[in-house]
């Protein structure tokens, strides 16, 4: 019986993926190979008729907390189907509009994701099946992390700023309507069942590890909040506030109470690690979504450190969790630079213009964080104990010898004890993240003299350079 269940899956997921490269192909077909115009057509034709269809597949009137949306025959596999089909044409509308980018193609349909949100968002709050809810927040973090479609073939999608007239008008509603579900406890409908740890299964594991809950929906949740954040921020200016804290609170709440564990005197910060560590273009995403946060607020109110600490939000936290969960191993950063899968280089400079003005701010955090109430346990030896995957192997290459005269004075002793010891992440954060730091400066200094660095990183190591003399002035 097990060898016909894993023949079954093994031809189902073969199927599957077949037709996914079918209609990859088609679409590719239709947006490269056709005359120009055929989308346009093709969507002005069907625009009506799909409006009214969304109107009929989704619930239209709001709905107050807890009392959830019906569907007709909504516990069948029939109407979850179809719902999932549609939920798949808009993201192939919504695609198509920000791949196209041209008001042509801004028809109401393509709209329909971003205009309409909150009828989604109920969605969330119904009785339909499991894998539906999670395919609407997956559907809403693509859309506004601007990756709708990239599964289908449809690259990456086109700026905001170069979108049609409505697109920056659109994404505002899209998020006002989960910040405002969010206001009225939409978080608390919102279910997050325990993952599959068999084959095809539906086995829970034992025990409440934190493990054994669905991480891509909570994930998926946490985007979508922190994303419409971003969002509402950027349009509202530096003079009007927004209240960032209710919302992190909010959000921390429910992934406490949905299964990610903090032990008691953790930090709450490292909630970022403990969600995203599975997912490096997630991870990056939510901690530039976090920095952005932080330093909106800091600039429109008076901020303490303690306070955003308690919601999570500290963004020298989340960097020095980051570093952590890297074994401070300046070549994985050196792997993100160049890596084009996630938004870590656009992270890692503007949070490095936020260390060297707040440096005072960072030596107060580093102390504070004892790896012992931040890591998971067994991590810390797991990290220590386990290489990392490189993308460039220094150790093959004339490239990798070491240059120690580039490392200023009182680092290089330290650099001749921190990889060979476990107890390493028991040290100071302050120093191994400097010397971390000076590291990548080392080695991305070396590539760019050779004319190895994929691209022009003066502006980089200068900030790198500025982090290094505020530690060297606050020595003396």
């Amino acid at each position: 019986r097990l060898l016909s269940h894993l023949a079954a899956k093994s031809v189902s997921s073969y199927v599957i993926f077949e037709l996914r490269c079918f209609v990859s192909f088609l679409i590719w077909g239709l947006l490269f190979l056709f005359p120009s115009g055929t989308v346009e057509k093709l969507l002005a034709t069907f625009d009506t008729a799909l409006t009214a269809a969304y109107s009929q597949l989704v619930p239209v009137e709001s709905l107050g907390h807890g009392n959830s949306a019906s569907y007709p025959s909504s516990n069948t596999a029939d109407w979850a189907t179809t719902l999932t089909n549609l939920l798949d044409l808009l993201e192939v509308l919504t695609a198509a509009r920000f791949k196209l980018s041209s008001t042509s193609v801004c028809f109401t349909s393509s709209r329909l994701s971003l205009v309409q949100a909150s009828a989604l968002l109920r969605i969330v709050d119904s009785h339909v099946h499991y894998f539906v809810k999670k395919q609407v927040l997956l559907l809403l973090k693509r859309i506004l992390l601007q990756k709708a479609g990239e599964d289908m073939g449809f690259g990456e999608a086109s700026s905001l700023t170069h979108g049609d007239d409505h697109m920056t008008s659109d994404i505002l509603t899209l998020a006002d309507d989960v910040l405002q579900a969010v206001h009225t406890d939409w978080l608390q409908c919102v279910p997050v069942e325990s993952a599959a740890i068999f084959f095809g299964g539906t086995g829970q594991s034992c025990g409440g590890s934190s493990d054994a809950f669905d991480h891509v929906m909570l994930r998926a949740v946490s985007l979508v909040v922190l994303k419409s954040l971003e969002y509402k921020i950027q349009s509202a200016g530096v003079c009007n506030t927004i209240g960032i804290h209710g919302y992190l609170s909010a959000l921390l709440l429910f992934l406490r109470q949905r299964g990610v564990q903090l032990k008691q005197g953790s930090h709450s910060c490292c909630w970022v690690s403990l969600v995203f560590g599975e997912q490096d273009d997630d991870m990056m995403e939510a901690a530039k979504a976090l920095l952005l946060l932080y330093l909106h607020h800091r600039v429109s109110s008076d901020l303490e450190a303690d306070a955003v600490c308690v919601v999570g939000g500290n963004p020298h936290c989340h960097f020095l969790f980051l570093l952590r969960n890297i074994s401070f191993d300046h070549s994985i950063l050196l792997d993100f630079l160049i890596s084009t899968e996630t938004c870590f280089l656009e992270y890692f400079v503007r949070y490095l213009k936020h260390l060297r003005d707040d440096w005072e701010g960072f030596r107060m955090v580093s102390p504070c964080l004892q790896p012992s109430l931040c890591l998971p346990s067994g991590s810390a030896t797991a990290l220590a104990s386990t290489p990392p995957l490189r993308l460039v192997d220094y150790g093959s290459s004339e490239e990798s010898e070491t240059e120690d005269g580039d490392l200023p004075l009182g680092l290089t002793q330290d650099r001749l004890h921190s990889d060979s010891v476990v107890h390493t992440l028991n040290s100071h954060s302050f120093d191994r993240t400097v010397m971390c730091l000076t590291e990548l400066r080392v080695v991305v200094t070396r590539l760019q003299r050779r004319s190895l660095f994929p691209y022009n990183a003066t502006s980089l190591l200068k900030l790198l350079t500025q982090i290094e003399a505020k530690r060297c002035c606050s020595q003396h």
